[in-house]
């Protein structure tokens, strides 16, 4: 197949490097993985680009790349020099300057901010127009898409701006579909958008001149548990307990005094102990089934008492052999005039804290069957009141675990297990375990193909893009998404190389995740162990 032959044009700095001085030139373009990187191999005659030469080169100075063929010589990447090695021979002299595209102004600053309700694009640009300097506009249209994704909670500290963007672009979904990509384009422009939206109008047909095509099982997971937020509790809702004197899984009773319901303060009850002319108040709190501590290691309340009662009170667990753990505490009571002012106590429960009780010999914290509170008089005679609200036992992570059997057959066991401190309920984890397995669970697709006779005219294959492959001989057919794309001429060939990194995956699908937080984890696929 015929082709008009490489042409190339470039800039360092203020210094116009004529093509007949390009021994090899070679242009990586990358996306969300990686920015663009360049290399140029130069002829070095009598020192022209050394520190004294005619055109001395420097780092740090900015320039561009245009390689194309014939006369159309399209720029693909706009350049910031970061490196130059001179070498020489008695009969050779070379420098090859090498650096990357204007994306490394990403890896220069750190973030600290919080971002908690921004919507996804919100982020992106405040991170390019304060800790960047990118441009996100190109004439009057907007690079950075939007998304429909708002981050509930995003507080960062000394974050990179890149380590960020790759977490906004991993976790924002659009229409459905979970994940962004970005670049920084050939004219130092950054775009952002959804994944998979954006085709190459470059045709490969006929055009692919040796390829390799390979499915790799390395980041196949076929069952997958999901952790939420360490904030499941019993009950679940944090109230029931203490909204009735007969909740569903319990009852209340006085060891000492009178229980009943106190319909003035609380959420919006709470469990009132009134005690008269006695030595202790006691409220017994009677599961009809247990708790196990070691899962729920978390003991919360909310506590009041009239100032009838000294400062020292006391808990006491049971286990569903009358065995029992206790510890005090302490906390200041009110007067009738500064009633419904609550103080909230959370106590380490479970085997693992036990040092902080004291426990009778053969206590099982996974079988708890009740809890009393003792609140003691100042004195004896008298009367007054204790109330106890918002009380359960809490700490475990919500979670599920999704498996396929069929991937597990064909594979074996790979597990996958991940944390998302922002899916608050057993269900928000389910939904997201479906929506990773669906999408792991399979072989992933790669392909490396070179071509010297791609002719792509004024629009270069750029990554991110996704381009229509067809491989006869393999029986494959279908629209892959370039990884990264490689533009390398070199003099003593006359030829321009196209090697193209292609992957397929499966859309990770945010229509399984609850809509206002759906977020999820990105596994990177494609940079295996291969290399």
């Amino acid at each position: 197949m015929s082709v008009n032959p490489p042409a190339l044009t470039a800039a360092l700095g203020s210094v116009g490097v004529p093509q007949a001085d390009v021994v090899e030139a070679l242009v990586h373009l990358g996306a969300t993985k990686e920015v663009s990187s360049w290399e140029l191999l130069l002829q070095n005659w009598d020192g022209k680009y050394s520190p004294n030469g005619a055109y001395p080169l420097n780092v740090g100075q900015d320039g561009y790349i245009c390689i194309g063929r014939g006369a159309t010589v399209p720029q693909l990447i706009t350049t910031r020099t970061e490196s130059i090695r001179f070498s020489s021979t008695p009969s050779e002299h070379y420098v090859r300057v090498a650096g990357r595209c204007w994306g490394e102004k990403l890896f220069r600053q750190t973030v600290t901010k919080d971002y908690s309700g921004y919507k996804g694009e919100a982020i992106v640009k405040d991170l390019l127009d304060y800790y960047s300097g990118i441009s996100h506009v190109r004439g009057s249209v907007e690079l950075v898409e939007d998304t429909d994704t708002t981050f509930t909670d995003l507080k960062v500290q000394d974050a990179q701006v890149w380590d960020l963007l790759q977490k906004i672009a991993a976790e924002s979904d659009k229409q459905g579909v979970i994940g962004f990509d970005f670049r920084t384009m050939p004219d130092g422009k950054f775009e952002f958008f959804p994944r998979g939206t954006k085709t190459s109008p470059v045709s490969l047909t006929d055009k692919i001149e040796a390829y390799e095509y390979w499915k790799e099982i390395i980041a196949v997971r076929n069952k997958v548990t999901i952790y939420g937020a360490q904030d499941k509790s019993v009950p679940l809702n944090k109230v029931a307990w203490t909204q009735s004197l007969t909740p569903a899984d319990g009852s209340w009773m006085a060891t000492a005094g009178q229980v009943s319901l106190e319909t003035a303060m609380g959420s919006p009850y709470s469990i009132k102990l009134y005690v008269q002319n006695n030595y202790f108040g006691g409220a017994f709190f009677q599961l009809s089934g247990v708790v196990n501590a070691n899962l729920y290691p978390e003991l919360h309340f909310a506590i009041q008492k009239e100032t009838y009662f000294e400062a020292g009170s006391a808990l006491v667990l049971w286990d569903s052999s009358s065995r029992f753990a206790s510890r005090q505490f302490t906390f200041q009571s009110v007067t009738a005039s500064g009633s419904d002012q609550w103080t909230s106590e959370t106590f380490k429960v479970g085997a693992v804290n036990a040092v902080e009780w004291s426990v009778q010999s053969g206590f099982d914290w996974s079988q708890i069957k009740a809890v009393a509170f003792y609140c003691y008089p100042v004195e004896v005679s008298g009367s007054g009141s204790f109330w106890i609200d918002k009380f359960y036992f809490g700490g475990l992570r919500y979670s599920n675990v999704q498996q396929d059997s069929a991937s597990q057959a064909a594979y074996g066991l790979r597990e996958y297990v991940d944390v998302d401190e922002e899916l608050w309920s057993d269900n928000e984890c389910l939904l997201r375990a479906k929506a990773v397995l669906a999408n792991m669970k399979d072989p992933f697709e790669y392909i490396t193909l070179k071509s010297n006779v791609i002719d792509y005219g004024n629009t270069p294959l750029y990554p991110a893009d996704t381009v229509a492959v067809a491989l006869p001989n393999e029986n494959v057919s279908g629209s892959f998404r370039i990884l990264s794309a490689e533009y390398r001429v070199k003099a003593e060939t006359g030829e321009l190389e196209v090697t193209l990194e292609l992957g397929r995956e499966k859309a990770l699908l945010a229509d399984y995740v609850y809509a206002l937080r759906s977020k999820v984890n990105h596994v990177n696929r494609y940079k295996t162990s291969r290399y």
